[in-house]
């Protein structure tokens, strides 16, 4: 696959040491080097890139601000932020502007062939200290119940109410008085945004497959 690449680069001599590196291999075209937005557009537009290497320290933007700006003009473009300066300070912000990977002008050659081949595929490369730090954030309503921030009794008290226990019920099997089992109950319903034990087992429901949530806990 013919990947075409084009620099950001405010640095002429910088430009010229990265083409000396990828003009090597083979499947990877350099179509141009813009070194400000005007003639990036003007490149982009003409040469149309599949994938733009752009500098995170420019004179007249910040890349998180150009790289933002770039995928809501092209959607369809790959950036991969290429810079000679810690770009993990700005790695959220870099992700939410659309980037589609991230590299040190100190990796190798390879390093970066592998990046540019995966961001082809859909894929990217990320540095394991970073992927380490990385959390999925959702909503509460998007999570499946048994990743709700439970305490161990209310894990309890919510496999119980799946089983139809009454509160009288629950309260004998935890060992809790009825009014507590009611103070517990209403702290669950918050946790799972629902109203009452119905809506509580459908929420737990419309999951593929049920298991009590002291399984999913122990996983």
């Amino acid at each position: 696959m013919l990947i075409k690449i084009l620099l950001i680069e405010k640095d002429e001599h910088i430009a010229q040491k990265i083409i000396s590196l990828l003009e090597p291999m083979n499947h990877i075209v350099i179509c141009g080097c813009g070194t400000s937005w005007d003639d990036s557009i003007e490149l982009i537009e003409s040469e149309e890139p599949h994938i733009v290497l752009l500098e995170l320290n420019l004179n007249e933007d910040h890349g998180v601000t150009l790289s933002a700006n770039l995928k809501k003009r092209y959607p369809q473009l790959h950036i991969i932020v290429y810079t000679g300066y810690d770009y993990a300070p700005f790695f959220n912000q870099l992700i939410e502007s659309g980037v589609s990977g991230m590299l040190t002008k100190s990796a190798s050659a390879t390093e970066l062939a592998e990046l540019l081949t995966a961001v082809m595929h859909g894929k990217t490369v990320i540095p394991l200290h970073l992927f380490q730090q990385i959390k999925l954030h959702r909503s509460e309503h998007d999570k499946h119940y048994w990743e709700i921030d439970l305490t161990p009794t209310e894990q309890h008290i919510l496999e119980l109410i799946y089983k139809r226990y009454t509160n009288a019920l629950i309260a004998k099997k935890v060992h809790l008085s009825e009014s507590s089992v009611e103070k517990y109950l209403r702290k669950i319903y918050d946790k799972l945004r629902v109203r009452n034990k119905i809506e509580a087992i459908e929420r737990m429901q419309q999951d593929q497959s049920f298991r009590p949530v002291s399984q999913h806990y122990k996983l």
